[in-house]
């Protein structure tokens, strides 16, 4: 039983600290004028904002045009597609699917656009 216990102790610490620190970047992005977004606007997407609880992102990217134009569950960020980057210019692009990470810098890049890319 102690073994269970100092495992939920562990995660909830590590939770936390994963928490504060994905804020801080946000926040730290946003006190400078820069603009993050997250791509993914699935259930990931919504549990990664939901858990997050910023107001310092204000789009999710998704691939899926029937999602563009609507806005994340729980958090309200507008859904948008790919192309809407190109004027955005993000500094910072959260994917919220790690094995699309090559995929969507080149997308980025074929768009003249050079943001941090970083998975969750």
């Amino acid at each position: 039983m102690d073994a269970l216990r100092a495992g939920v102790v562990t995660y909830r610490e590590g939770y936390l600290k994963t928490l504060d620190e994905w804020g801080t970047r946000f926040a730290d992005l946003a006190a400078t004028g820069g603009k993050s977004v997250i791509w993914g606007a699935g259930s990931k997407g919504v549990s990664f904002l939901t858990n997050l609880g910023t107001d310092d992102i204000a789009y999710a990217v998704d691939i899926n045009p029937t999602k563009h134009g609507f806005f994340m569950a729980g958090t309200g960020q507008e859904i948008v597609g790919p192309e809407f980057l190109a004027e955005y210019d993000p500094e910072l692009v959260v994917v919220m699917n790690p094995i699309y990470v090559d995929e969507i810098g080149s997308q980025l890049s074929g768009m003249g656009l050079s943001p941090t890319l970083r998975a969750v």
